[in-house]
């Protein structure tokens, strides 16, 4: 995805006298919601949007109001009527959830010179749901405006909105204490279970001191019923919409519970919702284990490579290295050591997309040289560990325990964590910590049902058939599950596919802009 930032800022302020803060103009106020100008809420210039784009870009902000216990559709409440069932909690709360909505001006080479009329600027939205669980929806939408296809703007201008407990949006904070990377310890050993168990009852106790009653609110069926009162304020009887990731999978819970409401649903890179947490667990692994080892062939050819040796051989030994004695960070004002966990905390980051590839390499030869800085920095960047204000980390510990169903047992925790520390000696022990993250969890959970969705249209389920976070099964999982819809599938590496690849590009905009669903099997090239 585009990241050069070059003269941005500047091309915005030349041209249309704003703040880069405040986005380059401010939308009019359609179907009933209080359009506004963003303010400092949304940052451009973080954005990278291109320079030649910005400028006929116009940006809206404003919130909707929903309530902090929704009933949810189609089931039956305590009391016995059908319906809806009631949850616990203050019925009478409510949340702001923040939405920004971003205008194309739809010239080709002059920008805007002013916001655009009532009567010219208001398109059919088409809504974005960012991965995570915890990412900001609005970031991700003014970041996307850079990078998506250009013929969208013809028809839509891009909705996108901070689910409820993320960014701006009744942020959870849970002032964990097992916040941080955690050791890299064999949990299928007493001591190392007993060690991260400790550690997350203490960070699960803290957690849900802080939210109180609140802490059941945060859950992906529930975000899902917050969509359909955005679907109302937006003035649409049925919505079109992108979800990457988790938002692929809060895609799919949402045409579980509004069939009825979904024009076209576009599903990238959704995990299997057909398995437990373990399993979804020891795919990752594996696929990150998989993905390291691409990394390898590719460096094995390449001058950013020249020196490594054997990158498998010199990761693992950095990163035992490090956990005996953090490795220096040589960045000013930034010179945390790096402990193992982090310096694969950077490595998993790069491992993301292909493109950061480089940057790994150069990681590990300055963190052989004795400078975790890249390695740390790139790990900073997926996680926003740097970030004070970030409440990424608690949005997913909560939401994921919320979605999660009962618990397994410390015998198949730890014959999982013993599993895959043989089988994947890079990332087991990285990723086994994972296992036990809801295993503390009390309030009660909306666990997430594997769905189906009899839509008026066929949903579109995009996979990458070397996706390391999100591996190629879920996506074929979650079409077969839906029982409404067609796998487009990308020979490509990294994680996710719309906005990367241009034969998805394509077929993702054809079904979005006329519903054009590719023939089943369609495959595009890497």
């Amino acid at each position: 995805m585009p990241r050069g930032i070059g003269a941005v800022v500047g091309a915005c302020l030349a041209v249309l006298g704003c703040s880069a803060l405040a986005g380059c103009s401010s939308e009019p106020e359609p179907e009933g919601l209080a359009w506004r100008s963003c303010g400092t809420t949304v940052d451009v210039s973080a954005a990278h949007v291109p320079a030649d784009r910005l400028p006929h870009l116009s940006f809206g902000c404003a919130t909707v109001e929903v309530p902090l216990a929704p009933t949810t559709p189609g089931r039956v409440s305590a009391a016995g009527s059908t319906g809806a069932e009631e949850r616990s909690g203050d019925r009478g709360s409510t949340l702001e959830i923040h939405l920004v909505r971003i205008h194309h001006d739809g010239t080709a080479t002059e920008p805007a010179q002013a916001a655009p009329s009532p009567s010219s600027a208001s398109r059919e939205p088409l809504l974005l749901i960012a991965g995570g669980p915890g990412q900001s929806g609005v970031d991700n939408a003014v970041f996307a405006a850079g990078y998506l296809p250009t013929e969208l703007f013809g028809r839509f201008d891009l909705v996108g909105f901070d689910p409820r407990g993320v960014g701006r949006s009744d942020p959870i904070r849970c002032r964990r204490e097992d916040a941080g990377t955690p050791p890299l310890v064999d949990l299928a050993t007493t001591d190392g279970y007993e060690s991260v168990a400790a550690s997350t009852r203490r960070g699960t106790a803290s957690c849900l001191t802080a939210l109180g009653a609140r802490a059941e609110h945060y859950s992906t069926t529930e975000t899902a019923m917050d969509v359909d009162l955005i679907r109302e304020a937006l003035g649409q009887e049925a919505l079109t919409y992108v979800g990457w990731s988790y938002g692929a999978k809060l895609g799919a819970e949402y045409a579980r519970l509004f069939p009825h409401r979904v024009r076209a649903a576009v599903l990238d890179a959704p995990t299997d919702p057909t398995v437990t947490w373990l399993e979804t667990t020891a795919r990752q692994v594996a696929g990150f284990e998989e993905s390291f080892d691409r990394f390898a062939a590719w460096c094995s050819s390449r001058p950013d490579c020249d020196g490594l040796g054997d990158v498998r051989a010199l990761a693992t030994r950095l990163v035992d290295e490090a956990e005996a004695t953090p490795i220096p960070s040589g960045r000013p004002g930034d010179d945390v050591p790096s402990t193992g966990g982090d310096l694969l905390n950077g490595v998993v980051s790069a491992l993301y997309l292909d493109v950061r590839w480089p940057d790994l390499a150069a990681g590990l030869a300055e963190a052989d040289a004795g400078d975790s800085g890249t390695l740390r920095e790139l790990g900073d960047a997926e996680q926003g560990a740097r970030r004070e204000d970030t409440n990424a980390a608690d949005a997913l510990f909560v939401i994921n325990c919320n979605d999660s169903a009962a618990w397994p047992s410390e015998s198949e925790i730890r014959a999982t964590a013993g599993r895959l520390a043989k089988q994947h000696p890079l990332f087991g022990r990285w990723g086994s910590p994972q296992l036990l993250m809801c295993a503390y969890w009390s309030p009660p959970r909306h666990t997430l049902r594997p769905p189906v969705a009899a839509t008026a249209n066929r949903v579109l389920v995009v996979g990458t058939v070397h996706d390391p976070a999100t591996p190629y099964a879920g996506a074929a999982a979650m079409a077969t599950s839906l029982g409404n819809a067609t796998l487009l599938t990308w020979e490509g590496v990294g994680h996710t596919a719309f906005g990367r690849s241009p034969c998805v590009n394509e077929h993702v905009t054809a079904y979005l802009t006329d519903l054009r669903v590719p023939p089943e099997g369609t495959r595009c090239p890497p």
